[in-house]
């Protein structure tokens, strides 16, 4: 028996050391990409005449582009040539579609035929969906990700050359393809010098930015079973059905949205928005609304915004996009499963539900400690940052430490919005926020995998007793 179980063992551990290896291969690609980024981007002929850029700048940008983060420490604009702002957009597509990939490939490597954990680990990550293969979902994801972003670069360069007929067609042409990739991977990195302020009277452009921030920010599972619920497939009992990840994700990306856009208006308006039309007083809260769960652009100085305002961008920065799409955070359906978690027991019912479907329990307890974890790291950096920052200028003052929390989730939440503090932080604290960067990107899809694996049982049932709450 002994000798049965060592050979046992022994025929075992490759499998086992083999799945390590895959699972690994998420956070070290993501940490080599970093690396060819920061030496890219160190090249002086990346630079623009005149220009150059330190070891941890360029190690800090390439985080943020990798983590499609969009904090910066540099005006890209002033700083980066061509070749250096290409570098740059590609390490934005490549962390962009690669956080969404991962998952994916990592399946495929291990072969066409799916074991059970590996089917829970595309439902985790991804969403739940009915005849759909992996590499299916792998070719779908590509092909959206190729023409959304090839319809907005179309749509920014249309109204580009109508609204800048001065620059140039290929000055316009790259602009927006930059704008368009930057856009639907949530980056929020902008090659001019003062962000998107420049568009800040062209809705039209603005609208296009804010269709394509959303569509990368739903989910790119939300759109493929979009595709097979509403086109080419007419057929009912063809076309599959709208999963309930979809209703929530397009339920709480229209409630946060509408929520975001009110709070601006009411807390901006004699401030920020003060002195502006009614069209540019809501453009410029739905603008900031959009952003502030996904992407880092901005047409108004966020710094110069009011302490509730910020306050509110905080959850909404912690809260995130949907599951499966290129936002961070601990995602809309994590944070619908605590609100409905909460209700059904004010309620006194013991199901979860929402639009007619039992959520299981087993996932109120994930969506709990998902975002314990969140909160813990959170609350570590920003510790971390207290003391690495505590003898900076102004550091007394009570803004300067809102703005240094919000720096921290902005860049937890992969969001890229900043109150202006991260140029100005010192060499550990701008080491604290690449940190958080790249665990907000890699650890919400290893965080999936690993809860994805099958549950231990437990042989010995205890008897239950009750606890006092509250």
């Amino acid at each position: 028996m002994a000798a049965a179980g060592k050979f046992l063992s022994t025929w075992t551990q490759p499998v086992v050391r083999r799945k390590e290896l895959d699972l690994r291969l998420v956070p070290l690609g993501f940490l080599a990409l970093i690396v060819v980024g920061t030496l890219l981007l160190k090249l002086p002929w990346a630079h623009q005449a005149g220009e150059s850029i330190g070891w941890l700048d360029s190690f800090f940008l390439a985080t943020s582009a990798t983590c499609v983060t969009g904090l910066t420490t540099v005006n890209v604009a002033e700083t980066f040539n061509g070749f250096g702002q290409a570098v740059i957009l590609f390490l934005i597509q490549a962390g962009g579609l690669g956080i969404f990939t991962a998952s994916i490939l990592l399946v495929l490597l291990n072969g066409q035929r799916l074991s059970l954990t590996d089917e829970h680990t595309i439902h985790a990550t991804v969403g739940k969906m009915r005849r759909v293969r992996p590499f299916d979902v792998f070719i779908y994801g590509c092909l959206f990700v190729f023409l959304i972003e090839l319809a907005g670069a179309v749509a920014l360069f249309v109204q580009l050359n109508r609204a800048m007929p001065d620059e140039s067609v290929w000055q316009n042409l790259w602009v927006a393809v930059f704008h368009s990739v930057s856009a639907f991977c949530n980056a929020g990195i902008s090659i001019y010098p003062n962000n998107l302020e420049t568009w800040r009277n062209q809705p039209g452009l603005l609208a296009v930015i804010e269709i394509l921030v959303i569509a990368g920010g739903i989910g790119l599972m939300t759109l493929i079973n979009l595709r097979f619920y509403y086109f080419w497939r007419r057929d009912p009992r063809r076309r599959g059905y709208l999963t309930l990840q979809t209703k929530l994700s397009l339920f709480m990306a229209a409630l946060l949205l509408v929520a975001g856009t009110l709070i601006a208006l009411i807390f901006e308006d004699h401030h920020t928005l003060a002195g502006t039309s009614l069209s540019e007083r809501l453009s410029w809260s739905f603008f900031h609304s959009t952003m502030s769960r996904t992407a880092g652009f901005n047409v108004v100085d966020v710094g110069s915004m009011n302490p509730p305002t910020l306050l509110f961008t905080l959850l909404f920065m912690f809260i995130g996009g949907s599951p499966g799409s290129m936002a961070g955070g601990i995602k809309t359906i994590t944070f619908a499963v605590l609100v409905l978690t909460a209700w059904s027991a004010l309620r006194r019912r013991e199901n979860i539900q929402a639009f007619g479907r039992r959520i299981p329990q087993q996932v109120a307890g994930r969506a709990v400690m998902i975002v314990l974890i969140a909160a813990a790291v959170l609350m570590a950096g920003v510790g971390l940052l207290m003391f690495t920052e505590q003898g900076h200028a102004s550091s007394e003052t009570s803004e300067h430490w809102l703005a240094v929390i919000f720096e921290a989730v902005s860049a937890f939440g992969t969001v890229g919005l900043s109150a202006g503090v991260t140029p100005l932080l010192t060499g550990l604290g701008k080491l604290i926020i690449m940190l958080l960067m790249f665990t907000g990107r890699v650890m919400p899809l290893m965080l999936s995998i690993y809860l994805a694996r099958p549950t231990f049982p437990w042989h010995i049932r205890r008897p239950g007793e009750e606890v006092g709450l509250g």
